[in-house]
């Protein structure tokens, strides 16, 4: 008996091709970098993203990319660490500054290491050295008086991760009582098992997000994050639909989404928001740009 046509064959071939094929395609540096901001302005605030390491502005940065183009936000990087390879870390610092002009995020210096070693390990043992860390932090933060912060979830599975998620949150806490921001908690190397926003993203914004994090030649050389990125929006939207719109939700009708956490520091102290699940439409965040949520 003849095996019936299988309608999906075409679908699986598609990414084997993309994934084996395609892996080493990424967009050079130089000429062919341009910026995908429409103009900042400065009603509009600015946004703090602490990354790990250089390449996690990019792959967790949908949200970020939308406030920049829609909004006119100001997003600035703050790169925490530039990974524990001393031979790569200039290499990484120009990547990094290649892919944010890509997107039209800006840098904010830290050094040739970054804030040093930022782990929980670290934050245990060398309490001295840690609280220059978060001194460093907090001074950034207060300088730039973001309206918005990104930062790692505390239990995002990589040490600089976690670490980088306790150096924000311990800045915060060195910060005069009256500052108040929107904390926005990212996830990549493990899923928040709580997460209360669902970001879509455009065709065009999913394309710039690959061709930033392919502008990190080195680690995309070791593993193709940049051809995975599509792949994880699209599981997102499965995840999100239900976890973000409570459980036999229906699925909103995009492709692409990143999921995040949101709360609000004010107070000395997070505090919960005010709508426990909230999805952003491509068309939808204006309002959430000036509104508490």
């Amino acid at each position: 008996m003849a095996r019936p046509t299988n309608p999906f064959r075409g679908l699986a071939e598609g990414y084997f091709r993309l994934l084996r094929e395609e892996r080493l395609v990424r967009v050079e540096p130089g000429s062919s970098i341009r910026s995908g901001r429409s103009g900042s302005s400065e009603t509009a605030g600015t946004a703090l993203i602490f990354a790990p390491h250089p390449d996690d502005e990019s792959l967790t940065g949908a949200l970020a990319l939308r406030l920049a183009r829609q909004c006119g936000m100001r997003v600035l990087v703050v790169p925490v660490t530039f990974g524990s390879r001393t031979d790569r870390r200039a290499e990484r610092m120009r990547e990094l500054h290649e892919a944010c002009a890509w997107l039209g995020f800006g840098v904010v210096p830290t050094g040739p290491a970054g804030f040093g070693a930022v782990t929980p390990a670290a934050r245990q043992s060398d309490p001295q050295t840690w609280a220059r860390a978060v001194q460093a932090a907090a001074l950034i933060i207060a300088d730039q008086r973001p309206a918005i912060i990104f930062a790692p979830h505390a239990a995002d599975r990589h040490p600089a991760h976690i670490g980088t998620h306790h150096l924000v949150l311990d800045a915060l806490a060195a910060l005069s009582a009256d500052f108040r921001c929107r904390l926005i908690e990212t996830e990549y190397w493990a899923q928040m098992a709580d997460p209360n926003l669902m970001v879509e993203s455009s065709v065009e914004d999913v394309a710039d997000l690959v061709a930033a994090v392919s502008l990190h030649r080195g680690e995309v050389a070791r593993s193709s994050y940049h051809l995975s990125l599509p792949a994880w929006m699209i599981d997102n939207v499965r995840r999100g639909t239900e976890l973000v719109g409570g459980f036999r939700a229906e699925a909103p009708p995009c492709v692409f989404a990143t999921l995040y956490r949101q709360s609000h520091w004010c107070h000395g102290a997070l505090q919960p928001p005010l709508k426990p699940g909230l999805f952003l439409p491509a068309d939808g965040l204006p309002e959430f740009c000036g509104t508490e949520q």
